[in-house]
């Protein structure tokens, strides 16, 4: 941040790349934070379920989630570079304040809102109804994880990893263009082909994360050789119809992701609202009308 004072250019313009930089520094941390914050929620929400249906997810979507993702994500996020003009606002500083609350639990709701609109489509399909997962033995995880209920949770939640962090991307008026935050675009990009190559085509991708998959096509888990599918149909297998669903699901939760951070947070509405609560905030202190009297 202080490079430019340091460098053998002496100019007054070390004054803007000195605010640029801090204002891109302050907005990118916000911009992480956000996201842990999210990665949280969504874990719990997925915590939730699995214990609810009695399931869990396969090694390779824990390695995923908890792992490879949140690292690549969180990691590039804070890579964006400073605007190349001073905006004449400040980014917020505050971690609750109305702009940083409204952006995280906004995504949160969409988030929340895709996922039970999957497993409702997912309790409704007519393939489904002889389908359910009824097992209550929970004693080995290994053996709970090949069910349509994990499959289905695990890719519309595992997306909203990916889909949130792009909608927290967008550097607005401190940060540069959100495809210039080149690493960040890559991994995004990446992940998404594989989540949606994973959801829409059988393959031995599909069964790393045991979605999709049927015994001939099942591969080594993290923590030991390849099992075959463990239900009574040896597959998890689904309509192509749904899996264009699940996959139409996903778009949606981005694009209302994205627009909801962009376009009302950030947008008029949010603006609004900002500038309400810092003329609050820095309003003068109103003297009490008997204290006034008393004043000689």
């Amino acid at each position: 941040v202080v490079s430019p004072f340091t460098s053998l250019d002496l100019s007054l313009t070390a004054v803007t790349d000195v605010l640029k930089e801090g204002r891109c520094a302050l907005a990118s941390a916000l911009s992480s934070y956000k996201f842990m914050i999210m990665y949280g929620q969504v874990e719990t929400m997925n915590q939730v379920m699995n214990a609810y249906f009695r399931i869990t997810f396969a090694d390779w979507n824990w390695v995923f989630m908890d792992g490879i993702w949140l690292i690549t994500l969180a990691f590039t996020l804070s890579l964006a570079r400073p605007a190349v003009r001073l905006s004449p606002k400040r980014p917020t500083s505050s971690l609750l304040g109305p702009q940083t609350m409204c952006s995280v639990l906004g995504v949160l709701f969409l988030n929340y809102l895709f996922t039970i609109l999957a497993l409702i489509a997912l309790f409704g399909a007519d393939w489904f109804s002889c389908r359910k997962w009824n097992s209550d033995d929970v004693s080995n995880v290994l053996t709970i994880g090949d069910n349509y209920e994990s499959s289905v949770i695990f890719l519309v939640t595992g997306y909203q990893y990916i889909s949130s962090a792009m909608a927290f991307n967008f550097g607005y008026t401190h940060r540069a263009g959100w495809f210039r935050n080149y690493w960040f675009v890559f991994f995004a990009m990446l992940w998404s082909a594989i989540h949606f190559i994973a959801t829409l085509v059988p393959s031995e991708l599909s069964c790393l994360f045991r979605v999709n998959c049927s015994n001939e096509d099942v591969v080594r888990a993290v923590t030991d050789v390849a099992q075959p599918i463990q239900n009574l149909y040896n597959t998890t297998l689904m309509p192509v119809n749904f899996r264009w669903l699940l996959a139409c699901l996903m778009v949606s939760n981005l694009v209302l992701n994205v627009g909801w951070d962009y376009f009302i947070v950030y947008g008029p509405v949010g603006e609004k609202i900002a500038s309400s609560y810092k003329k609050r905030k820095n309003a003068p202190p109103v003297i009490d009308d008997l204290s006034a009297q008393l004043i000689p």
